[in-house]
């Protein structure tokens, strides 16, 4: 090989580079191929994501900007900006409009990224679709209207290509699903799934989701962290908070205005069903509580008594 040779790939192009990769990777659907389209994925999404905020100042693609150099920009030595902070810039900097929802599902896939280099991944091939999906759906709309990228490349017509071969995949896998969800009682809840992201897919009960044939062997371990921001902050649909359970006692009911659902022994359950201890926080179900109520109040024994 010349040892002159080199290579110069704009960043944009090397993002629709590594979705291409990954694109094609998923199509070959074993073991290692799913990891690499998962990694080449998350990659390609997070330098496109970095190639707007260069075209605001390259400045802003530093971790810390007071820290920003030139020559380090130049060279590539530098640490770069996270990616939470690289989602908060385009909006604040950038004015960039990205949806909560949005937020989610590009974090979904950093998730899985994280899980499949820093420990291990167990994901179906259909969730992976799924999530892939839902990030182009956001990701090339935004490259045509932030102009990364001239509309005849070649590698984002590729990419075009495939995203409509998956909207039809997504269109086909709801028509499939469609009568074994309106076989669901109507006493099952239904919830938004965690790997796929897709709506009202997953079955509390059997904690399974229909949508991309996942069964969660840890419910609330996949459910809570994704949905709790840095600041400790849960929202899930129409779920703000995180208690006890008073069935099972693990801190994994998540609960709303008008009902709770524990992602640990799978129960839906009212609020009126349980009571909680105003000082320590355990619930316990009504009708079976230890303690005392004073007023609307309640205190459990243990608290009642632990200064005596």
């Amino acid at each position: 090989m010349d040892s002159n040779f080199s290579v110069e790939i704009s960043m944009t192009d090397n993002g629709l580079d590594f979705i291409k990769c990954s694109l094609k990777e998923m199509e070959e659907a074993d073991e290692l191929s799913i990891k690499y389209a998962v990694l080449h994925l998350s990659a390609g999404l997070e330098l496109i994501l970095k190639s707007r905020l260069q075209k605001e100042h390259w400045s802003f693609l530093f971790e810390d900007i007071n820290k920003a150099n030139y020559q380090n920009y130049v060279s590539g030595e530098f640490k770069s900006v996270s990616f939470e902070n690289l989602l908060s810039r385009l909006v604040n900097i950038c004015q960039i409009e990205i949806s909560d929802r949005t937020k989610k599902r590009l974090q979904n896939l950093k998730m899985h990224r994280n899980k499949m280099e820093h420990y291990n991944l167990n994901i179906h091939i259909m969730a992976l679709e799924a999530t892939t999906f839902e990030v182009l759906s956001f990701l090339i709309p935004f490259i045509h209207r932030e102009e990364l990228v001239s509309r005849d490349s070649e590698l984002l017509n590729y990419i075009n290509n495939k995203l409509l071969q998956m909207d039809s995949y997504i269109t086909q896998r709801y028509k499939e699903i469609t009568s074994m969800l309106k076989e669901v009682s109507d006493n099952i809840k239904l919830l938004d799934c965690p790997y796929c992201m897709q709506k009202e897919t997953l079955r509390l009960d059997e904690a399974y989701c229909y949508f991309c044939n996942t069964h969660f062997r840890n419910l609330a371990r996949e459910l809570i962290p994704k949905f709790t921001n840095e600041q400790d902050v849960f929202t899930y649909k129409e779920f703000n908070k995180i208690k006890c359970c008073p069935y099972c006692f693990k801190n994994s009911m998540i609960v709303a205005l008008e009902e709770c659902v524990c992602l640990s022994c799978l129960r839906v359950i009212e609020p009126s069903d349980y009571v909680e201890c105003g000082d320590c926080l355990i619930t316990h179900v009504v009708g079976d509580e230890e303690g005392e109520y004073y007023g609307e109040e309640y205190l459990c024994y243990h608290c009642l008594f632990k200064y005596d």
